[in-house]
């Protein structure tokens, strides 16, 4: 229900109508767990585009288990299984560093797999599950997804969303998916100091954890692009390079220049996703961090030291381009909850692609909402309470920990990052020289059932004798 003006705020709407701010992925997400919950959910979304932007993406075990409850159809979507990671030099890729098989353990004790996607084809597929007319999706009418609507500011207490255009929209529950974004003023205020320049992420969530909340850069850039896999497969010596192991992550390291290729297949195997991640050049500093295009002669300068081969594909650009953007972290929220107001996805946690963690870690966090608000009488102010506090009980652990995980492949050698793990999480970790996507590092990240750990907290709060006592 919408008024004209903050100050005419209308009485509440019939109860279970939660708004979600924001339709990516994090988004529509959470608008499918809730709608399988019951709830009548409606999606705001500033941009006029349906669709998502982006190349590749990687879904862990641990959101596979959800897609799969939700009925998600991995062959639509043009997913690759991603059974492997092999590391090799980059100035010599015949030279391996490093080798884990990983689909006897995903796929055979786990029972769910690593997949590799096109970011559109994903979210193409979460949109039709959140819209879909079908009963079977739950017990909520399908979600509507309202496009050009831009939500300014939030009343977390109340559940009040302020519009841009002056509305003011009220829910019983609000999710803010909004992503994290980087005003240009911040850039040019801040720019003298490129590697320590603090810019302000998602306004709302600043709203929710109640102080501002900054998004800085890492000092450490990523150029971004796609090419044909007909065209690698043509050429002889990458031919050789994508066909000596199972379908996964092909990766390149660069030790003197610190350059880190990452690729892997989407769309069916037919396009070959690549990321080259590297010292941050200065003269960016007053660049946008996710849109800027560059000229294939910007990206060979800085893998100048790569093989030849490795070389090929930058001149195999699709006609998308090659795409370059900062890397971000910040510090770890104590809380994504206030009033009827809770947050997930970028807006709640940066994640960098270290661990190919971002998507996986905010459909788990949907798979929680889907239990917690089951049956819940959004009238029922206590009940409301509970169930988001028990949302953070939840959340907090898991998602801090994969965010400090994703800071860099040597993220639990670095001095003082286990304690601050701890302060956050209490459960296992994998040896400190554990390399990313090792078995014991998968373990800990990605072999989560968010239904199982949802489950159980509930029935202990709903039966608090149930709880364990003692040490």
């Amino acid at each position: 229900m919408a008024t004209n003006g903050a100050e005419a705020v209308q009485q509440p709407l019939p109860h279970r109508h939660v708004g979600v701010v924001g339709a990516g992925i994090a988004g529509l997400s959470a608008a499918i767990a809730l709608r399988r919950a019951g709830w009548h959910v409606e999606v705001f979304e500033k941009s006029w585009s349906k669709n998502e932007t982006g190349a590749a993406i990687t879904v862990t075990p641990n959101a596979a288990l959800v897609l799969a409850r939700w009925g998600f159809d991995m062959e639509t979507a043009g997913a690759v299984p991603n059974e492997s990671r092999v590391l090799s030099l980059a100035s010599d890729p015949t030279v391996v560093l490093d080798k884990q098989e990983y689909a006897g353990n995903e796929h055979d004790t786990w029972g769910y797999g690593v997949w590799s996607l096109h970011r559109v084809d994903l979210h193409r597929e979460l949109r039709h599950l959140a819209t879909m007319s079908r009963g079977d999706i739950g017990a909520g009418p399908p979600v509507q997804i309202r496009l050009g609507c831009e939500v300014q500011g939030v009343d977390c207490e109340q559940g009040i969303l302020r519009m841009r255009d002056g509305q003011s929209i009220i829910k019983d529950l609000i999710v803010i998916a909004d992503g994290a974004h980087v005003s240009a003023r911040g850039r040019k205020e801040h720019h003298v100091n490129l590697l320590t320049e603090s810019l302000a992420q998602s306004h709302l969530i600043s709203e929710v954890a109640g102080h501002p909340s900054k998004a800085c850069r890492t000092g450490r850039s990523l150029y971004r692009w796609l090419v044909s896999m007909e065209d690698v497969m043509r050429e002889a010596d990458l031919r050789e390079i994508y066909s000596r192991d199972r379908p996964g992550f092909v990766a390149f390291l660069d030790p003197d220049r610190d350059i880190f290729w990452m690729t892997y297949r989407c769309r069916g195997g037919k396009l070959l996703n690549i990321v080259v991640s590297h010292d941050t050049h200065l003269s960016h500093d007053e660049e946008g961090p996710w849109n800027l295009l560059v000229s294939s002669a910007q990206a060979l300068a800085t893998v100048e030291g790569s093989h030849g081969s490795l070389k090929k594909m930058v001149l195999m650009a699709s006609e998308d381009g090659i795409h370059y953007h900062h890397q971000y972290t910040r510090s770890p929220l104590t809380t994504f909850v206030r009033g009827r107001t809770l947050a997930v996805g970028d807006a709640a946690h940066v994640m960098k692609p270290t661990h190919a963690a971002g998507a996986g870690i905010a459909i788990e966090s949907a798979a929680a909402l889907e239990v917690l608000f089951r049956g819940v009488d959004s009238r029922n102010n206590q009940a409301m309470q509970q169930r988001l506090q028990m949302f953070d009980e939840l959340r907090i652990p898991r998602c801090n920990l994969t965010m400090m995980a994703s800071r860099g492949r040597r993220w639990l050698q670095e001095p003082g990052v286990e304690e601050e793990v701890r302060r956050f999480y209490s459960g296992p970790l994998p040896p400190p020289d554990a390399p990313p996507y090792s078995k014991a590092g998968r373990e800990v990240l990605f072999h989560h059932d968010e239904y199982q750990a949802a489950e159980k907290l509930l029935a202990q709060a709903l039966n608090p004798e149930s709880r364990p006592t003692g040490g």
